[in-house]
């Protein structure tokens, strides 16, 4: 974290145009008016959407200039999200804020300035999120310590980060709203819990050890302090990433103990049930696990009958409820074992194309983009990796929701070649047999033979299932 806050970015705008007719708007005399505009270079479509709470909330034009405009009235405080293309990153808003925004989409996250009154919590932000990016890459080797040197450095990691946190805040005119620090905090204390939660199972896995290590009871003492109901924070990816961390730490910890009562997923909702009271983080995580059990080919009849009749039960969104009964549907009309069935889609060009042709005598995973922001990040992530650790397996993309131009300018940002991707048409047979918005994949043998008809290719343990396609 660097001390000064991009001191230049006003030259650096100026010197764009961004502020000539923006500012006015944006120190403007009528009450409660919120101002968030910038310039975007290299755009790749025509608007800039707002969203809280998973809803978006407003959109703005991009201009001949490639600079946009939001006038927010009476907005709440809290965190925001903003998305341009496929890209999305957070925003902190608070009334009368008049945010200006600098990006090249070239270098999404790293090209991000702010200036402007509420500048400096959202680029405290940014350059939180991407020091926690380094140090996640670079950890992996640090599991190999015993638990007092691995406690030690996740102490000193923090310590590193309220550091520079205190001097933000002392840099600031007036110190920031409980709120906004509540945030600040939870994105620098989190990601090191996280990491520590992680801790024993890759330990085992580092040391090569079947033994689950013995932890002392400081260990996990941070426990103890933390606010798993905050409704401020379950927009917060790490804040929902690290309370399923830690749910499903004690489920799994529950079948190492009794290796014989080992349905996982039960287990977690079962925390999930006792532990979480804010009901849309409770539905959340619920489902989570209840789709992620559809693609777990080991469980029992029995046991798959159980985590479906206890989300059923606890799960209060109706919604949701729905959309997975529609997937028990769905998985039931493809089941392991069964060929392929002729699955008609369209290039890019518009041709018509048969899935099957394309996989023929390949083993192959037939994907399908979600539409959440955050899961195309991910999903877009682990491909990347896939293909470069299974060069043998052909990975097929297929869109389902997009149109046909907003289809291809997403095929282009992403860098995705357009001879393995596809998208289905709403008018299709087979449409209502993989219609949803889950980052559902399918995994193919070489004979055309389905081997897993619902599995996630955003599953931490989707190299397990590939690892098994290439055995056979």
């Amino acid at each position: 974290m660097k001390k000064n806050y991009f001191p230049s970015v006003f030259i650096l705008l100026l010197s764009l145009g961004v502020l000539t007719g923006f500012y006015g708007c944006g120190s403007s005399d009528r009450e409660n008016i919120t101002f968030f505009g910038g310039k975007i270079k290299n755009p790749k479509g025509k608007y800039i959407y707002l969203s809280k709470e998973k809803k978006v909330i407003d959109s703005a034009r991009l201009d001949d200039h490639n600079k946009f405009a939001f006038e927010l009235d009476s907005i709440k405080e809290g965190l925001y999200i903003f998305n341009h293309g496929p890209e999305f990153q957070y925003l902190y808003l608070q009334p009368t804020d008049s945010v200006l925004m600098y990006l090249n989409t070239w270098d999404f996250d790293e090209s991000l300035i702010f200036s402007g009154k509420g500048s400096a919590k959202n680029n405290f932000l940014i350059n939180l999120y991407l020091q926690q990016e380094k140090t996640e890459k670079n950890f992996k080797a640090n599991y190999r310590l015993d638990e007092h040197e691995f406690s030690d450095l996740i102490d000193a990691g923090i310590q590193k980060q309220l550091d520079l946190y205190d001097i933000f805040v002392n840099d600031l005119e007036n110190p920031p709203s409980p709120q906004f620090d509540k945030l600040a905090k939870t994105g620098i204390y989190f990601p090191f819990y996280f990491m520590k939660e992680y801790y024993p199972y890759n330990h085992m896995w580092m040391m090569k050890s079947k033994e689950f290590p013995e932890l002392s009871d400081d260990f996990y003492a941070y426990r103890d302090q933390l606010n798993l109901n905050d409704p401020n924070l379950i927009d917060y990816e790490i804040y929902v990433v690290y309370i399923r961390t830690y749910l499903k730490h004690l489920a799994h910890k529950k079948k190492y103990i009794d290796p014989e009562d080992n349905n996982v997923e039960l287990h977690f909702m079962k925390q999930v049930n006792e532990k979480i009271t804010v009901p849309r983080l409770k539905d959340r995580l619920l489902a989570g696990s209840a789709w992620s059990s559809l693609s777990n080919e080991h469980m029992t009849p029995e046991q798959h009958l159980a985590v479906q009749s206890f989300f059923l039960e606890k799960c209060q969104n109706e919604e949701i409820k729905s959309e997975f009964k529609i997937s028990l549907e769905q998985k039931a009309k493809l089941k392991s074992g069964q060929k392929l069935p002729e699955l008609i889609v369209v290039d890019s060009r518009g041709n018509e194309v048969k899935v099957n042709q394309v996989s023929q005598d390949n083993h192959t995973v037939i994907y399908f983009w979600p539409n959440d922001l955050m899961q195309i990040e991910i999903v877009n992530e682990k491909l990347d990796k896939l293909q470069k650790k299974y060069p043998d397996v052909k990975f097929i993309g297929i869109e389902r929701t997009k149109e046909h131009k907003e289809w291809t300018a997403f095929l282009e940002t992403k860098k995705l070649s357009t001879d393995n991707q596809f998208k289905i048409s709403k008018d299709s047979e087979c449409y209502s047999w993989f219609e949803g918005d889950m980052a559902r994949s399918i995994i193919v043998n070489k004979e055309g033979n389905v081997l897993n008809s619902y599995v996630f290719l955003t599953d931490k343990y989707f190299d397990m299932h590939l690892a098994d396609l290439k055995k056979r």
